[in-house]
């Protein structure tokens, strides 16, 4: 099975995409989850890396369902599949970043989430790669459970 020191991609490492704060042990149990972290790395996050020449800091990547759980997680959560991952880009708002994937990359979701309007560096980016991509767009503002459609600046 993987190890942490593992490479997912020319510039992303699995621990990278499984450090958590939550204590309880975190890496993924099959190799599906693991080629879906792979894939998510090169399809989403290399190109962003790629495209802002900046280091790309991650928040949230693979999930188990324990750790998922215990973050309050929805249970669907493609985090667990190893699908989805949460983060900003060093020097660059969220918006900004969600709004370069939204109109370049082939993705299945992304949310602007939690951010505060007037705060670019508030929240983060939110961004899943699955086999059928969707390329869905939602943007949620700190405080609110709504998700509003589209990558926006202020609620509608």
């Amino acid at each position: 099975m993987a190890q942490i020191g593992d490479r997912l991609s020319k510039h992303f490492m699995l621990r990278e995409m499984t450090t958590t704060s939550s204590g309880l042990a975190n890496q993924p149990a099959s190799p599906q989850v693991l080629a879906n972290m792979r894939t998510l790395c090169e399809q989403i996050l290399e190109k962003v890396r790629a495209h802002y020449g900046r280091p790309v800091i991650i928040h949230s990547g693979y999930r188990s369902p324990a750790v998922n759980k215990a973050v309050g997680g929805s249970p669907t959560s493609q985090h667990v599949k190893g699908e989805a991952v949460d983060f900003h880009v060093s020097g660059h708002s969220v918006y900004e970043v969600a709004t370069w994937i939204s109109e370049t990359l082939d993705y299945d979701q992304l949310i602007l989430e939690n951010f505060l309007p007037g705060l670019p560096t508030s929240g983060w980016v939110h961004c899943s790669f699955a086999i059928n991509n969707r390329g869905q767009d939602l943007t949620k503002f700190k405080g609110s459970k709504t998700y509003y459609p589209g990558i926006i600046l202020r609620p509608e």
